[in-house]
């Protein structure tokens, strides 16, 4: 059946948000007394929402340190991050090559598309409005305070409704495992990008059914 809608991830498939993230991660951390971190160690515990990757760099990485750690405390290091990240969250953030050129071919191809992340939706709202306002998405959806996640499947279920498309219809696009998962479990297309923040084994792992090395790739897809 003909894929007439695409859900992207936005962290590491749309845009590199890597660097304005590390480093809000690890100025949130300095100034709470944590070491800081490297930017490709910060990569490795993105994709699972902003207060277990405080946890994971709070405890380096050790995830039974993590679970430990007073919920208070990581809250005010989540507040940290955030505040950081809000005043610089487009200072090195841009989209990928190709991604805009992907997105006009999409939409003269009028596939509808929307944006699911499990970035806070109060950072993912003006990213997207600000770095890919242009195109006409029919959703843009971050995490909400106390929302579901990906990789439950009812974070696609809204937007499969909005779109008015079967879940065949619809492929799920993004550079991590939950991705995958996500796209798995509602039943979509899955596509893995190879661009972003996991490798391809990761992708491989979680059962991916397209890898593409290059955005424009995706439309041989559909």
């Amino acid at each position: 059946m003909r894929i007439r809608g695409v859900i992207f991830d936005l962290d590491g498939t749309l845009a590199d948000t890597l660097a304005d993230l590390s480093d809000a991660v690890n100025a949130a951390l300095h100034e709470f007394g944590y070491a800081t971190h490297a930017t490709t160690q910060i990569r490795a515990w993105i994709g699972e929402g902003l207060p277990l990757l405080c946890r994971r760099a709070m405890s380096n990485g050790d995830e039974v340190s993590a679970e430990r750690l007073d919920s208070e405390v990581v809250g005010q290091v989540v507040t940290a991050v955030t505040a950081h990240y809000r005043e610089h969250r487009l200072d090195k953030t841009r989209p990928y090559p190709g991604i805009p050129g992907l997105l006009d071919a999409l939409t003269a191809q009028q596939v509808q598309l929307a944006v699911l992340t499990n970035k806070p939706h109060e950072h993912t709202e003006p990213l997207v409005s600000t770095l890919l306002g242009r195109y006409p998405w029919v959703v843009v959806q971050g995490c909400l305070p106390d929302g579901l996640r990906k990789p439950d499947p009812r974070t696609a279920w809204p937007i499969l409704s909005q779109m008015r498309l079967r879940a065949s219809e619809v492929a799920m696009v993004g550079d991590s495992s939950i991705d995958v998962m996500t796209g798995r479990q509602a039943g979509l297309m899955t596509v893995g990008v190879t661009w972003g923040f996991r490798d391809r084994q990761n992708l491989i792992d979680a059962g991916v059914q397209y890898l593409i090395d290059r955005p424009e790739q995706l439309l041989q897809l559909l």
